[in-house]
């Protein structure tokens, strides 16, 4: 399977501000102190960011009472590790679990190949190799019993959402997308008229995604440079994909900002420092509007993109730079770049992740074989604090309850 890799655009130009400029920027960014992604993190007496304690807590969990989910996508066995999160940050291997089918033997140059339902109760795998997805029993300790596998109706499913009893899976290889209702056991029933084709053929679709409203399902074609939206029907099949030409060359990975604002990285087809990434509306009738065109970040190959628990910013993994990006999503969803290189990563960074507690990031960095261990700062920064080691370059996906 071909997967693109790279970005093209041309670089931008930059002048360096005034203090005046940056004090500016640095306003606007905070929301003249009232930014909520910035208000859970302090600066500690020896000053570096830290969270403070009121926010330390996340919902019923304290930050080691969570967990990261990843699978190995090896051809065979393809397997579930999940590590817990420590108090500071770092992540501890606890086991492997057979997913219940087999792997594509490759990455998968996909987003959502692991996903947690809204409650955090089930987690949910696609099996590449034998065209499937699985599901799991979510533990309080975080360990995983398999439910259900049950055949996507497709070929090569890497990617899958849930919302509410939904889940959706996209089979990029058959250029589909198939539908199911999770029941409360965790099995897995196929929803009559749920299968349908994305815009055409060989569209190398890398991601499906519910819509915070649950109303309508997009998915990015890289190929095509189309974004197709499927309306999700009160019986949980979809009407036909409404198609929209993406803002910016070759759509990836995408995530929902404030206001539900759609952000999607758009890699550009593999070209040096061309990078980008755009935000969106999505309509009432399901296509996307671009808020203020494809801001450029200078980057190679942005693919993988994930939004702070108040989607004030974006973080974008930049695969071909080994770099992450951060933008910042303003009011109206206008889409600014903070910083093209917030942190320098391991090689080919991939699938991000921001912890429940959104000061934590994690990063999975395929030819590399870890997963590196960032912690926020303020105005989108980051700031790295270590890796786990010893995953298969096959590895794909990342999840975190």
């Amino acid at each position: 399977m071909i997967i693109f890799m790279a970005c093209n655009k041309e670089a931008v130009k930059t002048n360096t501000p005034s203090s005046a400029q940056n004090q500016s920027t640095a306003d606007m960014i905070a929301e003249n102190g009232t930014n909520p992604d910035e208000m859970i993190m302090t600066t500690s007496p020896e000053g570096k960011t830290v969270m403070t304690e009121t926010n330390s807590v996340d919902d019923h969990k304290s930050s080691d009472g969570h967990y990261v989910y990843t699978e190995t996508s090896e051809a065979g066995t393809n397997q579930i590790y999940y590590y817990s999160l420590s108090n500071d940050g770092t992540l501890v291997f606890q086991k492997a679990v057979s997913s219940g089918g087999a792997g594509a033997g490759a990455g998968l140059g996909s987003q959502g190949a692991v996903t947690l339902s809204e409650d955090h109760q089930w987690l949910f795998a696609v099996n590449a190799g034998s065209n499937s997805v699985s599901s799991f029993k979510v533990h309080q300790d975080g360990s995983l019993t398999l439910a259900h596998t049950e055949n996507t109706y497709g070929k090569m499913p890497v990617s899958v959402t849930v919302h509410d009893h939904l889940l959706y899976v996209l089979n990029t290889g058959s250029d589909n997308i198939h539908g199911f209702r999770i029941g409360t056991d965790g099995s897995l029933t196929h929803i009559e008229g749920s299968t349908k084709s994305l815009s055409g053929t060989a569209v190398i679709a890398p991601q499906i995604a519910f819509t915070p409203n649950g109303n309508w399902l997009i998915v990015t074609e890289k190929a095509t440079n189309n974004i197709s939206s499927f309306r999700v029907k009160a019986d949980g099949s979809v009407a036909p994909d409404v198609v929209t030409a993406s803002t910016g060359e070759t759509p990836f990975g995408f995530d929902f900002g404030r206001d539900n604002i759609m952000v999607v990285s758009n890699a550009a087809g593999g070209a040096a420092a061309a990078g980008s990434a755009t935000s969106y509306r999505i309509s009432a009738n399901g296509t996307p509007h671009a808020v203020n065109g494809a801001v450029a970040n200078s980057q190679a190959a942005p693919c993988w993109v994930a939004t702070t628990k108040y989607g004030r910013f974006a973080f974008v993994s930049n695969t071909g730079s080994n770099t992450i990006s951060s933008y910042y999503i303003a009011p109206g969803g206008y889409l600014f770049l903070v910083d093209k290189a917030a942190a320098s990563t391991d090689n080919s960074p991939a699938d991000i992740v921001v912890a429940k507690n959104n000061y934590n990031v994690f990063v999975l960095t395929s030819k590399s074989g870890t997963i590196g261990e960032f912690h926020r700062k303020f105005l989108g920064g980051l700031e790295k604090i270590g890796s786990v080691t010893g995953l298969p370059a096959s590895t794909t996906g990342l999840a975190i309850d």
